[in-house]
């Protein structure tokens, strides 16, 4: 089957189908009592159904909202009797038609307010172009002074290009006698002096030729270029004399902290840099015996520092070695590695190993009283026997492998017992017997 395509009509289109006024329709759709969609560009529009209940009915067969106005005629029309009905039709139609002439007075206010924004549109637009005619003026006003200002500008740079020219020609006269003395100059550097510093004594030399003139004696200029020389090359010298400093500081280590090899240890390394930071923070021109003395002293501090770690490092060896013997297991090690922390560097050997027997001695007690403890226990079983009755050969505890299973038992349970009593008292072979006897005793008469 076909299915039914809907067609939707404007307002307008909806007059002219239905016959119904479009400002009845427009405010029928505004109270909700006609049902509209809109388009995309707002219109409101009503679908071939409902114009057909138009062209049928009018807008009688949609139900109106409620109005107080359109009430109240009901509720006389009803007292009034089936005589006013043809007057209550005639008012309803009044209201309506006073509604529309609303709609048709807001639709007119509606276009008046369109009509004054486009006249003051308008005039806004009349006097943006004004101003652009007044901009324009302006802009050729502005270009026929700077084509004025072009032309003085032409000859004064005319003017400036011939004294341009003149200043060009002494200026690479002058170019030329610098740069020989500038090439004279770096062929006076020592030969061991780094490249590095040539730009230093390029730049001092270039700093002072300024201020030379070549009307001045070739004597005099060669004195003031060579004192330019020392003193770029001040630094470098004072540098060397640092560095032997600091390379006497690193061999004044022990012959330990030194390395073999031509890269310094971490101690060379640490003396050296605590060498340079003492003379870092002497003033600029110290002499090089109090930078000496400086670099020595802190040197010396590095060598204290180090004779000090080695010290504590053959202590914590000692120590870790001394651990590492203990076969008493991990809690015991752990024990005396606590033990043995709390020495200071310098313990004799004696006073270690006597904190070691200190932190062990729970630990040995501990191992022969189990030791202890499994011997003493083989006992359980032998007085288990002893309470079986000898007259009948009937034992009460069952068989041998239940009196077996229950001797296990009851060691399990006696074990960590009789351990703790070794511990804490002094007993002869007797009286561990009589213990055990006491508490099989006790505990039997339990399970019974």
């Amino acid at each position: 089957m076909q299915k039914k395509t809907n067609v939707w009509y404007t307002l307008g289109e909806a007059e002219k189908a239905a016959g119904v006024p479009r400002t009845r329709l427009d405010h029928a759709c505004r109270v909700n009592r006609l049902p509209y969609r809109r388009s995309e560009t707002g219109a409101r529009l009503l679908s071939h159904d409902v114009i057909e209940r138009l062209r049928k009915d009018g807008l009688k067969s949609f139900p109106r909202p409620y109005d107080p106005i359109a009430s109240s005629n009901d509720h006389e029309a009803s007292s009034s009797g089936a005589t006013q009905v043809v007057g209550l039709t005639a008012q309803r139609e009044r209201v309506e038609q006073k509604r529309g002439e609303l709609e048709v007075m807001r639709v007119n206010r509606d276009l008046r307010q369109l009509r004054d924004q486009e006249r003051q549109e308008k005039a806004e637009r009349r006097a943006a172009a004004t101003a652009e005619r007044q901009a324009q003026a302006e802009e050729r006003a502005q270009a026929q002074r700077l084509r004025q200002q072009l032309r003085l500008e032409e000859a004064r740079q005319a003017e400036a290009r011939a004294q341009t020219a003149r200043e060009t020609e002494a200026h690479h006269r002058r170019q030329q006698w610098e740069a020989s003395l500038l090439d004279y100059a770096m062929k006076s550097l020592p030969s061991d002096v780094p490249h590095s510093l040539e730009l230093d004594v390029h730049q001092a030399v270039a700093e002072l030729l300024p201020r030379l003139e070549a009307h001045q004696s070739e004597q005099l200029i060669q004195r003031l270029i060579q004192a330019a020389i020392d003193k770029a090359l001040q630094p470098w010298h004072t540098r060397k004399e640092i560095e032997k400093i600091i390379e006497e500081v690193r061999n004044q280590l022990p012959a330990l902290a030194r390395s073999w090899s031509r890269t310094p240890s971490e101690w060379e390394a640490r003396a050296m840099r605590a060498a340079a930071d003492a003379i870092a923070q002497l003033e600029d021109e110290a002499r090089l015996a109090k930078i000496r003395a400086a670099a020595v002293e802190a040197g010396n501090k590095i060598r204290a520092e180090y004779e000090a770690w080695k010290a504590g490092e053959e202590h914590r060896q000692t120590c870790e070695r001394m651990v590492q013997w203990v076969s008493e297991g991990d809690d015991a090690r752990e024990a005396v590695r606590q033990a043995l922390e709390k020495l200071s560097v310098g313990t004799t050997r004696a006073k270690m190993e006597n904190a070691r027997d200190a932190a062990l001695a729970p630990f040995r007690a501990a191992r022969k009283a189990a030791a202890d403890a499994d011997r003493y226990l083989r006992h359980v079983s032998n007085h288990i026997e002893q309470l079986g009755n000898d007259e009948t050969g009937e034992w009460e505890f069952g068989d041998w492998l239940e009196r077996y299973h229950l001797a296990e038992k009851l060691k399990g349970k006696l074990r960590p017992l009789l351990i703790q009593k070794l511990l804490e008292e002094m007993l002869d072979e007797d009286e561990v017997r009589e213990f055990i006897e006491g508490w099989l005793d006790r505990e039997l008469e339990l399970k019974d």
